[in-house]
Formats: structure tokens, sequence, C-alpha cells
């Protein structure tokens, strides 16, 4: 079961800066009211645009994300606010989630520019992303570049999935109270700062810029750990070398452009990734080998159940699953931790830090309960917790959550074709959970704990999968030992 997002996060989700030459004159033009114009002559909104679809609801809470539904849901907002402007919509490449932040960032700026008739910025300077960098590395601006530099502005923002994110906010949520220093509705000396930066025409010089994103350098009291993008934006009286140019983007864009998302299937996760199409019957079918009852950690058990998650890999295409050595020697929950890590990991997501003894806890009563866990709490921004019954060890738990989840399985949400619980297991453990020390994990087992009709109080095994408000470093069982343990560095 998923429980969303905690709000008051999400209301403190940004901290944008803005600094550069001419900052008077921009607090001027800013303050005449909270629709004024940049340098450009463009005007800017009324008001901040609230983003449709809520993409922040969509994405990683915390940490880069550039998966594709959430970089797709992204750029469907911002085309909603570029219609509200009369802009066309925002044509991007087709393998723009596989960019960089920065390079994203910069695709995404000339993108807004050269659609409202406006210069383009050349290039990504590699002189000014390492500036950008070190401000990024320290949460700050980067400092003011020298000769030959001119017509320079730096932004820093804190806490923002990707590109396309840090967009929305400079462009469209720039306004009264949409957390801008110096910008509220009594106070409008700050509003539309960054809008008015992007959009500032830089003089007839070459237009270059630098960008930089640390994925845990935010060192603010509530985004702590969290990410940290910063940029350079600037003239020069020379061209330089580019670590990625706009002709290259439009290279990329001349061979496909990525397509806007409204709203997430209800046959993917929030990750993109597609539920099955039916229940997968194990091959080789693990439960005539596992015992029928109580913990099964025999060889024989073992390697009956990862052939047969192998063989649910291999119908979506996906590698083969590793287990470290001594699998069999570790606890339930130990076991619970690696194959819920590893069908992420196997499938391009963060895996979970570690488990700690706080979710442990909080597992252990779903456990005892035979049921799904209870709500962890306001220390967590985002969590999903998962209950299993009967299960011979945490390989076979794992499979009924992944492969065996739809309808006329053992998943008690899913009471007929097409309802909202189906897959919710898988759903859950492919979750957008974001990447970094925010990501925990609880597990546990009762062994004689399933209570339910038939199930002759068999084992009962539950997970606490979380976003942490703040990074996490004490585990019981962490993911690095599990890497260290895997042959040949199988992750």
């Amino acid at each position: 079961m998923r429980r969303p997002p905690n709000p008051a996060r999400r209301q403190a989700r940004r901290l944008p800066w803005w600094s550069g030459p001419g900052v008077a004159l921009t607090l001027l033009l800013a303050g005449c009211s909270t629709g004024g114009q940049s340098h450009s002559g463009l005007a800017d909104p009324a008001q901040s645009v609230s983003p449709v679809p809520d993409y922040p609801e969509t994405c990683a809470p915390v940490g880069v994300d550039t998966t594709s539904a959430c970089v797709r849901i992204t750029l469907d907002a911002i085309d909603r606010a570029r219609a509200a402007e009369g802009v066309q919509p925002m044509e991007l490449p087709a393998d723009f989630t596989r960019l960089t932040v920065p390079e994203q960032l910069f695709v995404a700026i000339d993108r807004e520019r050269v659609d409202r008739g406006l210069a383009p910025f050349t290039g990504l300077s590699v002189a000014l992303d390492a500036d950008a960098e070190k401000g990024a590395d320290a949460a700050r601006l980067p400092t003011r570049p020298g000769p030959p530099y001119g017509s320079v502005n730096t932004e820093w923002i804190g806490d923002v999935d990707n590109g396309l994110d840090a967009d929305f906010e400079w462009m469209y949520d720039d306004g009264p109270d949409s957390g801008v220093p110096g910008c509220s509705s009594r106070a409008t000396s700050g509003c539309w700062a960054d809008r008015q930066i992007v959009l500032d025409r830089f003089g007839t010089r070459h237009l270059v810029m630098g960008a930089a994103y640390d994925p845990t350098g935010d060192t603010s009291r509530q985004d702590r750990d969290g990410s940290s993008l910063a940029a350079t934006l600037a003239s020069s009286s020379r061209a330089g070398t580019y670590s990625y140019t706009w002709k290259q983007a439009l290279a990329s864009m001349s061979a496909g452009t990525l397509r806007p998302l409204g709203t997430i299937p209800a046959s993917e996760s929030n990750t993109g990734i597609a539920d099955p199409s039916r229940n997968v019957s194990p091959v080789p079918d693990y439960t005539r080998v596992c015992l029928a009852s109580g913990i099964d950690n025999s060889p024989a058990c073992l390697d009956a159940v990862l052939a047969a998650i192998n063989h649910a890999h291999a119908l979506e295409g996906i590698r083969p699953m590793v287990l470290p050595t001594g699998f069999a020697r570790l606890s339930i929950p130990d076991q619970l931790f690696v194959a819920v890590n590893l069908e992420r990991v196997d499938r391009g997501l963060p895996a979970f830090g570690g488990l700690t003894t706080a979710l442990n806890r909080n597992a252990q009563r779903g456990a005892d309960d035979a049921n799904d866990p209870p709500d962890p709490g306001q220390a967590y921004d985002l969590d999903d917790a998962e209950w299993a019954g009967g299960s011979s060890n945490g390989l076979d738990a794992v499979y009924g959550w992944m492969y065996d989840d739809g309808f006329d399985s053992g998943n008690l949400d899913c009471v007929h074709r097409g309802a909202a619980g189906c897959w919710g297991h898988r759903k859950g453990i492919l979750d957008d959970f974001g990447s970094g020390p925010h990501l925990v994990m609880g597990a546990a087992i009762d062994t004689t704990g399933d209570t339910h009709s038939g199930d002759n109080r068999g084992t009962s095994m539950a997970v606490t999968l979380a976003v942490a408000s703040v990074p996490v470093q004490a585990f019981t069982y962490s993911w690095a030992q599990v890497v260290a343990a895997l042959p040949g560095g199988a992750a």
C-alpha cells in the first residue's frame, strides 16, 4: 500500500537564489508588479502557475529523478503553462532522459528562449561547468567568472528532480508565495527574477552557459543532502570549449522528440515499468520443491525459486538475478531486503540503502498482525508497505509480490480484473523513491503469524519501504554489504 508524500516536504522543496550584474535594475523591474517584464521585453505571468499535472506528487520526493514517467509528466505541465502564454509546446530530444541533469537544464533553457524568439546559448562551457560544479557542491551560487565573460548571471536551486523541474520552477513558479526570497503577496521585489534571467538577451556576443548538479549537495536544514543545481548564464567575447552544444541537441531532436505524459497508465508503476499482462506461473514450479509450510532455506528450494524468478525476468527482458554469497544463511528480513533491492537494481532503479531498526520494528507490526505495516510516521516523506503470508523464504515472498499479484492470485486487494489493488505490491517495490541516503527499508517475519482463514498459522512476512526526511547512515544490514558479497560485482 502506497502512502502519499508528506505535504510539508513538498511545500518546502524549493530554495532558489539568483545574482549577477544589474541586480538593482532586475529587482526594480520585478518589483513593479507581478506582471513585469524581463530585459528582453517579454512579460512575466500574472501569477505563479501551479503544475498541472501535479508532477511533484508523481516524481521522487528527494534526489535525482530522470525516469521517463517523471520527465514526461513534468513536460506536460510545462506545455500547459506555455499554452497559457501562447507559446508552442516544448520540443525535446527523444533521448532527453538519458542526458545529464546539467544537459537537460541547458536544453530546456534554450528551448524556452528560442520559442520566444531569443538567441540560444551556444553550449555548456567546460570552464563555466567547473565553476558551476563548485557552486552545486557547496549549495551556493557559482562564483562570477572574470574576462572574457560579460552580462553574467548565476543561479542556484535546491531539491529539484531534473532539468525540467528546475525550468518549471524558474519560468512558471517564480511569483508571489512560490518560495522565492523577497517574493510574497506583500513583498514583490524578488518576483520573477529567475525567469527574467533565463529570458535575458545577454548582449550580442557568444552566449555560453555552465551547469552542474550534485544529487546530495544541498546543505539547507530542511533539504539536507538533497539535490543541488547551479548554473552560470553569460555572454563571451570568444567561443570556448563545450561539453554539450545546442547543435547537438537539435540533431537529437531531428531524430525524434519526447512525448509529454498527462497521467501514468494504471498498468504501470510510477517509474514507467509495465505490469505483467497476467500472473506468471513459476517455471520451474518451486511450490512442488519447497516445503508446504514453514521456512525452507534448503538449496533445492532456493535454487528453484531463483530459477522461477529468472524465468519471469526473461519474459520481461530483464537480466538474471544473481544472489550474494551466503544468501541461504541470511535471516528472512535480510533476504527480503536483498531480493527487493535486486528487483529494483536489475531494472535500473536505485537500491534502498539499508534496513533500519525503526522500520524493522514497523515491519514487525505488520508481520505480527498479518497485514501491511502501519504508517511509520512523520519522519518519512513517502512509504510503501507490503505483506505476504505463507511464503517459504524471502525469494518466495518477492516472487508473489512481483509476478503473482494480479487477478486470481494471493493479492487480497485484487478482487476482480482491473481492480485498483491489482499488482499493487509490484508497483510498491518498483515505486519512485528517488535516490541517495534517504532511501531506507524495514523487514520482518512472524513464523506463525498468518491468521487468515485456511492458512493454519503459516509464515507472515512484511516490508516497509520509505524515504526518510533526513539522511540515514545507521543500518542493521546495508546494501553496501550485499554488493560486497555479490559474485563478480554483479550489481
